[in-house]
């Protein structure tokens, strides 16, 4: 048990860390891996997120919709396993890796791996770089499915006990 980290779950943590803010502002610095993870933890900040562009870096890809959702999971896995609780992990999951059946899949899979919660993004697949030019999004109705496919995992995961 660290600081109480294993008797809470990581998405707990971070709502209850939200809700201690206040008019504070987190600083959420990316990692890639579980070395940049560790080092974010112990520069003493009090979340971290898995960036889809610094995991796509350090594979050898750009950020562009190449990443699987089984290389993202291991990451996150690895990255959770390096932290063991102490701070919370929010990690980009892209698109959802597929359609709404898969988003379900990705937020089971990264919430077993020790994730807090997921950055879902709402663009046309191939997806592109968040920084570069050209993006194109879904339509609002795909949008609300991939949503509404999250919070459906969610309320499951709780249902269960976990998340």
């Amino acid at each position: 048990d660290v600081d109480g980290a294993a008797t809470v779950g990581p998405a707990a943590r971070l709502r209850r860390l939200l809700a201690e803010t206040g008019g504070r502002t987190l600083s959420m610095p990316c990692c890639g891996d579980a070395l940049t993870a560790k080092l974010v933890q112990d520069a003493g900040f009090e979340l971290t997120f898995l960036s889809g562009f610094a995991v796509s870096a350090y594979r050898g890809y750009p950020d562009a919709g190449l990443l699987s959702y089984g290389e993202v999971l291991d990451q996150a896995t690895q990255v959770c396993e390096a932290l063991r609780g102490r701070i919370p992990l929010i990690c980009d999951i892209d698109t959802g890796y597929g359609n709404a059946m898969n988003v379900k899949r990705t937020i089971r899979g990264l919430v077993q791996a020790g994730c807090a919660g997921g950055f879902l993004e709402d663009q046309e697949n191939p997806k592109r770089c968040g920084h570069t030019r050209g993006k194109t999004v879904v339509a609002r109705s795909v949008a609300e499915t991939r949503v509404r496919a999250a919070v459906d995992a969610r309320n499951e995961l709780r249902a269960a006990g976990m998340g």
